[in-house]
């Protein structure tokens, strides 16, 4: 495509084609429209018109509860012979229907012809329902069909035929039951009697005096063995420790011997003592150089010491005596819990065979008590039947007597015929859409100018491209189809692909590719040429851009190392010509063009400056990105440009700058020579 491309320009648009083409289609639609209503909504009329007439017939039952009854509920009462709930289903039942069949032939209203099939009762079941009312004894009987005389005389004779039989079938129930309950009652005595018998035989074989355990024989003498054991064995841990605790003293050279236990230790301890008081009270007056010269100090001593030897002398005597002593008391508890165990072994056969017998014993009485219970439970029953066999019958009473319906229940044919014309009318909006889907004008052409400023319309003398199309527009069509012109629209550039960024940059030498880099990160033709070496901040990869949309842009790696290449000054230009002059916008202009023939670009004299920042643009928008935040990357846009760029926005919420990918694909794969 080159930079000003014409489609269908010039050529006067065709308005008498396409009002034919409209009335055509208009009438299609309503060919359509009319077919598929009239053919949905007469089927449906026919369908809705052709059922016949359902009429409703009731009758209101009240069962008055037999006497006796708590509460006066028989779906609660004890007599399962009179539940609510079993009469409602007997009032539909096969066999009372066919007796109301029979009276029908016989009366004065016979059942219409198409109900004498093979079947009566099932025909006559379909027709009938029975409800019993929640919280009373009212039942409601309804039954439909087509003849209204016929469902009236249904439910009369169905009501007779039912109070006819509930009075034989009452009695014959009641007869019954009597019967039944005591024949039950009768062989539960014969079971209690057989299987008292049993447990008497077997307690008095077995020796079991009673139910109790500790009244038996075998198992007191058991416990009290058992009991005995315990003491003996309580006896034998006492002595075992007291025999331990004077082993133990002994071993750690403490004496066990007491003088309240041993008079002599006693008389021997006291004389000591004395002893000791008297040579206290005579070293407290004397010197001990005079008290060793003393001869009575010196046979007091002696003494002492003769008191010390028959004292130590009694307590080693009475510590082997309490030892002795400890060790018989052992023995003599180990040999009685020794021979309790003995007992208790030799009887423990003898009580294992008792305790079988006794659960056995147990089992049989509580069988006995079962028997019993269920025999009371069986006479209960009997006096109970015996007593309501005196009692009144069961009544129904008719609250409300069947008549004759004059008016139809079903179906609603009003508001069918309605649902009927609803849906022939939707079906046929439908399939007039369908039909259109298929159906769709080729699309028209429209006129599309893609304008450059640096490149005019052929043969056009300095002027601008869309007013000259416009003019030539004018003058090819006649005076009369003239009209007043829209405001033109703004047209974006070229937008390069990913494959052409990339072949671009890979034919652009150094210079031009990071001018190339530049223009695809927003910047325009005039900030990118007006740039310098020190506008550039390495370490933080950040952008400068002065003039008028000043602003800081990120840069990613690469592209930081690319515009630093070489050692340059700070105050040099960012793009510069091989001399080291500044580059004009002619001059970038060339250099690009050249580098999009290199690459092999199809249409090359599209990509221009603008058409490299367009892409960044339409980058960014295309991800979603907010209007209000675009200024802030790419600088400021003419409020006509940004209208046209709206096109390119997704639906949807605008994204913040920190959401979306600031840098083209092309340009974070880029690779630094």
């Amino acid at each position: 495509m080159s930079s000003n491309t014409v489609f269908e320009s010039g050529r006067p648009f065709d308005n008498f084609g396409l009002e034919e083409r409209s009335r055509r289609a208009n009438r299609r639609r309503l060919a359509v429209f009319l077919s598929v209503f009239l053919l949905v909504a007469l089927a449906g009329l026919v369908y809705v018109f052709s059922r016949p007439a359902i009429y409703d017939a009731t009758l209101r039952l009240n069962f008055v509860p037999v006497a006796g009854q708590a509460g006066g509920d028989p779906a609660r009462a004890s007599d399962k012979r009179f539940a609510l709930r079993d009469e409602v289903q007997f009032l539909t039942s096969r066999a009372l229907l066919a007796q109301a069949w029979e009276r029908l032939k016989e009366s004065s209203a016979p059942p219409p012809a198409t109900l004498a099939a093979a079947d009566p009762a099932a025909s006559l079941q379909a027709m009938l329902s029975a409800t019993a009312m929640e919280g009373s004894n009212i039942v409601l009987l309804r039954a439909q069909g087509g003849e209204p005389a016929f469902l009236s005389a249904l439910l009369d004779h169905l009501v007779a035929a039912y109070q006819a039989g509930l009075a034989e079938r009452y009695k014959s129930a009641s007869t019954g039951q009597l019967a039944e309950a005591g024949d039950e009652a009768r062989k539960l005595d014969a079971g209690v009697l057989a299987k008292r018998r049993e447990a008497d035989a077997f307690r008095a074989r077995h020796n079991i005096v009673s139910l109790e355990r500790d009244e038996n024989q075998v198992l007191s003498e058991v416990r009290g063995i058992g009991v005995a054991l315990n003491t003996a064995n309580d006896k034998v841990s006492t002595a075992e420790a007291r025999l331990g605790a004077l082993q133990e003293a002994q071993a750690a050279g403490k004496s066990v011997a007491r003088s309240r236990d041993n008079p002599t230790l006693a008389a021997l301890e006291q004389q000591a003592a004395a002893i000791r008081g008297d040579l206290k009270a005579v070293a407290d007056t004397f010197t001990p150089q005079y008290m060793a010269l003393d001869p009575r100090i010196k046979s007091q001593r002696a003494r002492l010491a003769d008191l010390e030897r028959e004292i130590t002398a009694q307590l080693q005597s009475g510590q082997q005596d309490a030892l002795q002593e400890a060790r018989e008391d052992a023995a003599g508890a180990r040999a009685a819990a020794a021979r309790l165990r003995q007992q208790l072994a030799a009887n423990q056969s003898s009580v294992q065979t008792f305790t079988s017998r006794f659960n056995e014993y147990k089992a049989l009485q509580q069988e006995l008590a079962n028997l019993q219970e269920l025999r009371q439970k069986a006479g209960d029953r009997v006096a109970a039947l015996g007593a309501q066999q005196n009692t009144r019958m069961p009544k129904v009473e008719i609250i409300e007597a069947a008549a004759t319906p004059q008016e139809p229940t079903s179906p609603w044919y009003a508001r069918d015929a309605a649902l009927a014309l609803a849906g022939a009318l939707i079906a046929a909006l439908l399939t007039m859409g369908i039909v259109e889907l298929f159906n769709r004008p080729p699309r028209q052409p429209a006129t599309v100018v893609i304008p450059q400023a640096w490149m005019p319309l052929p043969g056009v003398g300095g002027g601008h491209a869309m007013d000259a199309l416009q003019s030539q527009e004018r003058r090819a069509l006649p005076d009369a189809a003239r009209a007043p012109a829209l405001p033109a629209p703004q047209f974006l550039p070229r937008e390069l692909a990913t494959h052409e960024i990339s072949t671009l940059l890979g034919a652009a030498d150094q210079p031009l590719r990071a001018a190339v880099a530049l223009l695809l990160l927003g910047l325009t033709e005039r900030e990118v040429l007006d740039l310098r070496r020190g506008d550039i901040e390495r370490d933080a990869a950040l952008l400068r851009v002065t003039g008028a949309a000043e602003r800081q842009l990120p840069l990613p790696a690469n592209i930081v190392a690319l515009l630093t290449e070489g050692d340059r000054p700070a105050d040099a230009w960012l793009i510069a010509t091989d001399k080291g002059l500044a580059m004009t916008e002619a001059d970038l202009d060339a250099a690009l063009l050249y580098a999009a023939h290199d690459a092999g670009i199809e249409n090359a004299g599209d990509v221009t400056p603008l058409a490299l920042r367009h892409t960044c643009i339409a980058f960014l928008l295309r991800q979603g990105m907010r209007f209000s935040d675009l200024a802030k990357l790419v600088g400021h846009l003419p409020a006509d440009t940004l209208a046209a760029y709206q096109l390119l926005a997704p639906a949807g919420p605008r994204q913040p700058p920190e959401a979306i990918d600031r840098w083209l694909p092309a340009l974070r794969e880029l690779q630094t020579r």
